[in-house]
């Protein structure tokens, strides 16, 4: 199997959250346009974890990405659970090459898509 670019994989990705999440998780009831990484895409450990993103609209996207310890802070522990969000916050401390980020995302998609 021929891995993917960061490009494919990244596409990918952002279209099965928006699928995923139809509508904004900051509960605006604007439709989804952007995949939002509550853990920055630098850290390929979760760039592609499904836990890490949410749908968001364009203007929930402007005014709460640069704030991940308020408002979004706030709603992602309330989705995993404080023991989820300590673990999602472990996975994007810990190094992984992006090779193995878009492998790991591939066998993901692999199963979702069966």
């Amino acid at each position: 199997m021929k891995i993917w670019t960061s490009n494919k994989a990244d596409e990918t990705f952002s279209k099965h959250i928006r699928e995923r999440d139809p509508f904004c998780f900051f509960n605006c009831s604007r439709p989804t346009r952007q995949a939002s990484h509550f853990w920055g895409r630098g850290a390929s450990s979760t760039r592609y974890d499904p836990l890490n993103v949410d749908g968001v609209c364009g203007h929930c996207h402007l005014i709460h990405e640069g704030n991940k310890q308020g408002l979004y802070r706030e709603l992602k522990i309330k989705q995993l659970g404080k023991k989820g969000y300590q673990e999602l916050e472990r996975r994007a401390r810990t190094i992984m090459k992006r090779e193995q980020a878009i492998l790991n995302w591939m066998a993901l998609y692999e199963d979702l898509t069966k």
